[in-house]
């Protein structure tokens, strides 16, 4: 029987990571083998009393002859064959119907939809993952979602039933008198005539699934916002049962004036307990004294895996952490198989962080990338410095199998380092390329990592590149440790050569036209 309990579906988010290497590459292969929806013809499926099964592993079914099924009546579509065990379902091409019937699409493990599933009529759809098998997803390609044109249509995902909303003050009202409800958006939602929010759209603490099923909140402001640790985004605080997930914010606009203080800001979420998978976000946030903010969520102390950002992050003032996806991550979190790419900027005052990924890093970090630029602006004494890395500012939890490629420029009193600005905990098979680069007064500069005050041996199989870095000394892996151990400085060449010592080609690859010969992750490839 297929988990219908979110919290397998929680719990298994632990291991997500690990066996979504399929659905990243986009590759079908006899180990994950599909029955795939397309415009292909239909072959090796059989389609009885509306139910179509596969009978190999490797199936097609022609989407005009699902159309037809759903316009005679309800059609399911299984991965269970009489001796035949495909594991996914792929919906490769747009499917439409707007007859009252139900469709089921029952997985054995994952349900991937890369193209558009549209109900037009009021009709219900039922998404099952995990039938039999473990750690399957429901996740979307970049055209895929689901729409539905009728907010009666029945919806239910892994036996939960989801209530369909169509805008964000409907979603906040529900979420109001139902914090533990599951709610699903029932298509594309421009928030831009919503005019500007003072403070998150959803103020109520959240604790069921939300599912965006691929669509997207594109325009939404918010500006001025809560003080003492309230969080400011689409989503104010989400609690520790709470699933965000398979959803896009586009172009946000979130600002926390200098007035504003204490203030965890990010277009999805201020402050993340639950779990966050498959979301990203665009757009910009801007934050002031004693805040924190991320591209994606301001504060993590849940799971976040993945997902994505390209949010731009400045700060202004003293006490700020703020990360291409999370400001500040709490011991209790894992942020894995993500990447951000939006810039980092800081300006004025002290016990600043900002880093590619996450500004302040107590949690756990793996299989996860950044590519944004993080830079400082001149500090006027000692007693202003901040930490700036192409990954983390301030690291001290472990981080694993990640990499960071953003240049990193700090200014006076700066302590920089291509993947970590300042570090205290273990770092193992992980590299930067980004260029290093400190003020002319008091910073303190290594390729990799600015300061390291972890115990020894904390490093193992770590490298910076010495040609894209401008950090040449093989002796300043590290700016405060000559020859750190656990650092080694490699050419541009030696990198391109093959994957590095310790590198798990389980984890790693290496291509010529990917990222310029460099390593990359298996299961989050490089966005194109």
């Amino acid at each position: 029987m297929h988990s219908g309990n979110p919290l397998y579906f929680r719990a298994s988010l632990h291991v997500i990571a690990a066996a979504a290497a399929a659905a990243c590459l986009g590759t079908t292969t006899d180990a994950d083998a599909a029955v795939v929806i397309s415009s292909d013809a239909t072959q090796n499926m059989t389609c009885s009393g509306g139910v179509c099964a596969p009978t190999a592993a490797n199936a097609v079914l022609n989407t005009s002859d699902l159309e037809n099924l759903l316009a005679a009546g309800n059609a399911e579509v299984t991965t269970t064959g009489a001796g035949v065990q495909a594991k996914d379902i792929q919906v490769k091409a747009p499917v439409t119907w707007s007859s009252g019937s139900m469709l089921t699409l029952d997985a054995f493990k994952s349900i991937t939809i890369d193209q558009p599933v549209s109900i037009t009529g009021l009709a219900g759809l039922a998404l099952d993952t995990n039938d039999g098998g473990r750690n399957g997803t429901l996740s979307f390609g970049a055209k895929g979602n689901v729409t539905f044109a009728n907010l009666a249509s029945g919806l239910t995902i892994d036996g939960s039933a989801y209530v369909l909303v169509g805008d964000l003050k409907t979603l906040a009202s529900d979420i109001a008198s139902n914090p533990g409800g599951d709610f699903a958006l029932a298509g594309c939602y421009d928030a831009s005539g919503d005019g500007t929010y003072n403070g998150s759209v959803v103020s109520t603490e959240y604790f069921g699934i939300f599912t965006g099923l691929g669509n997207t909140i594109s325009n939404p402001s918010i500006v001025g916002g809560h003080e003492r640790g309230v969080g400011n985004g689409m989503f104010a605080l989400v609690g520790n049962t709470g699933v965000l997930e398979n959803i896009g914010i586009v172009n946000a606009n979130i600002v926390a004036t200098e007035a504003v203080k204490y203030v965890n800001a990010g277009p999805l979420a201020g402050d993340n307990s639950g779990t966050i998978a498959f979301a990203y976000s665009t757009g910009s946030v801007t934050i002031g004294k004693d805040s924190q903010a991320g591209g994606l969520v301001g504060i993590n102390a849940g799971i976040i895996t993945n997902s994505y950002a390209k949010t731009d992050v400045a700060g202004k003032g003293t006490d700020i952490y703020i990360g291409g996806l999370v400001g500040y991550d709490d011991p209790t979190a894992t942020i894995a198989n993500s990447h951000a790419s939006g810039a980092l900027s800081l300006s004025g005052g002290a016990a600043n962080l900002a880093g590619g990924l996450v500004g302040g890093n107590f949690g756990t970090v793996e299989t996860s990338y950044a590519t944004g630029n993080v830079r400082a602006a001149n500090n006027q004494s000692p007693a202003d410095s901040c930490h700036l890395g192409g990954l983390a500012g301030t690291n001290d939890g472990p981080v694993s199998s990640s990499y960071a490629s953003g240049a990193v420029r700090g200014g006076n009193y700066s302590v920089d380092g291509g993947l970590i600005g300042q570090n205290y905990n273990t770092i193992a098979s992980s590299y930067s390329t980004g260029a290093v680069q400190g003020g002319a007064t008091g910073s303190i500069v290594g390729g990799l990592i600015g300061y390291d005050g972890a115990q020894a041996g904390s490093l193992s199989d770590t490298y910076w590149d010495t040609d894209t870095s401008g950090v040449t000394n093989l002796s300043q892996g590290a700016g405060n440790i000559t020859n750190d151990p656990g650092i080694t400085g490699l050419t541009t060449a030696q990198f391109q050569s093959g994957l590095p010592q310790g590198f798990d080609p389980k984890i790693w690859a290496e291509k010529a036209n990917i990222i310029d010969g460099f390593p990359y992750l298996r299961t989050n490839p490089p966005s194109k």
